[in-house]
């Protein structure tokens, strides 16, 4: 086969190549930011159809939504308080911890104030024994004159001020150090005493937490009665609407990034095909100049036989791979609920227990940007993410937090902390609910699927 046919051949294989898997590309580019914009549009409706909606129902279920609101009110008053009365225990733990190691420190200066003061009470004995076996004083004059010389004298006169002064000291230390023991006593007793207020204080504020959990109690039940065949949740037609616009506006961003990102992988293909370009004008320039070569050098000769082999290149494709498991667990722990039909109603997400854990930190499932993260009435302190994971478009929901460390506008990468499980909002334990919603969340949770869809738990 003439060498200069393969390789403008090979040449041309390639070009072509490279056009349709570019327009492949192209198109496939364009349907990405078709479904962006279809979604900001569908985004737009859901905000038209949901203030169409709550104007429907606004005069139907206005008693009962002010009703579930003042009931709503007092709980997150309830969660409050309780949130309070937590740390409220918390301090209490750690003066009574400071107490008890203020108590040591006082049982350890008594115990070293009573070794010295038994030490200088066999000293004062001494004493006492000797002045007795000398008539029951010191006989200064005797020792005075009984000095042989005047530099003698001037010993003796110095030695008895000296034994003087140093049984001064030893009387005023021992009555010093036996003072000293009074008063630790004292405070000794006085911290006593404010231990056991403090422990009192804190069964006060233990019995006050119960019966605040006993209220929240009642209340959810209140709830689930008056709210048995209204929204698991009712959120108000501002938080709906501020929800639903943080979506639209996260969507507004992504198709913004993804605008620019198609931009540079524009550039990109074209940079290509340049360099595509200019290896094919090489590959026939060199073909061109071996056909020349292979002229020169034989102007006749028998043409051999050619065989022709067909050869065929496959390309594989993929398909995205399944969403199943992609998102990493939002919180550690045992599912205590299942989504799906619960107590007549659906049940849109997920549970996870607290287990008798303490603060079990809430971690994002996914990266992405908060929409809102704020207190909702039913769900407590919630935290919703939008995520995008293979093209599609996703919200996940993390409910009835006890403290929340991010805000809206923020972006978060996946396992980035999000706050603590808790237990405000229509709660009856401290849990995680976990919600997963593709296409975006709306207030009838239309788009809710089962998260096990998206995580392994």
């Amino acid at each position: 086969m003439n060498r200069r046919l393969v390789l403008v051949s090979l040449a041309l294989i390639l070009a072509f190549s490279t056009f349709a898997g570019a327009n492949h590309w192209s198109t496939a580019e364009a349907n990405t930011g078709d479904e962006i914009k279809e979604e900001i549009e569908r985004k737009q409706e859901e905000q038209n159809r949901n203030q169409e909606e709550s104007e429907q129902k606004a005069e139907e279920l206005s008693q009962v939504e002010a009703e579930i609101d003042a009931l709503y009110e007092e709980m997150r008053e309830l969660d409050e308080r309780t949130q309070r009365t937590n740390r409220e225990i918390e301090e209490k733990h750690t003066e009574i911890d400071q107490t008890k190691e203020r108590i040591e420190e006082l049982r350890e200066e008594i115990e070293e104030l009573h070794e010295r003061i038994a030490e200088r009470d066999e000293l004062l004995k001494d004493r006492v024994n000797s002045m007795y076996r000398n008539g029951g004083s010191v006989n200064y004059l005797e020792v005075l004159l009984g000095s042989q010389s005047f530099g003698d004298l001037i010993e003796r006169i110095n030695a008895l001020s000296t034994i003087s002064r140093q049984d001064r000291n030893i009387l005023e230390q021992h009555i010093e150090d036996k003072q000293d023991l009074e008063q630790a006593k004292i405070e000794i007793e006085a911290e006593l005493t404010a231990l056991e207020e403090q422990m009192n204080e804190l069964e006060s504020l233990r019995a006050d937490l119960e019966k605040q959990t006993e209220e929240k109690d009642r209340l959810a039940g209140e709830l689930e009665e008056k709210g048995a065949n209204l929204k698991e949740a009712i959120l108000s037609l501002e938080e709906e609407q501020d929800i639903l616009a943080a979506q639209e506006a996260a969507a507004k961003q992504e198709l913004e990034d993804w605008e620019e990102e198609q931009q540079r992988l524009e550039e990109e293909r074209k940079r290509k095909e340049e360099e595509e370009r200019k290896k094919r004008e090489e590959a026939e320039r060199k073909a061109e100049e071996e056909e020349a070569s292979q002229s020169e050098s034989s102007s006749s000769g028998n043409s051999g036989n050619s065989g022709s082999s067909d050869s065929s290149g496959g390309g594989s494709s993929s398909a995205p791979s399944d969403t199943g498991g992609t998102m990493m667990v939002p919180a550690t722990g045992r599912v205590t609920s299942e989504y799906g039909p619960r107590w007549g109603r659906t049940h849109h997400g997920i549970d996870i227990g607290q287990g008798g854990r303490s603060n079990v930190p809430i971690v994002a499932a996914e990266s992405g940007q908060v929409i809102t993260a704020r207190y909702l009435n039913g769900y407590g302190n919630t935290v919703m993410i939008t995520h995008n994971i293979n093209g599609e478009s996703i919200t996940t929901l993390y409910a009835h937090l006890d403290s929340i460390d991010v805000s809206q506008g923020q972006s978060v990468s996946r396992g980035d902390k999000l706050g603590i499980m808790g237990n405000t909002g229509n709660s009856t334990g401290p849990h995680l609910h976990f919600e997963v919603h593709p296409g975006g969340w709306d207030s009838e949770k239309s788009n809710s699927v089962d998260p096990r869809k998206y995580v392994d738990f």
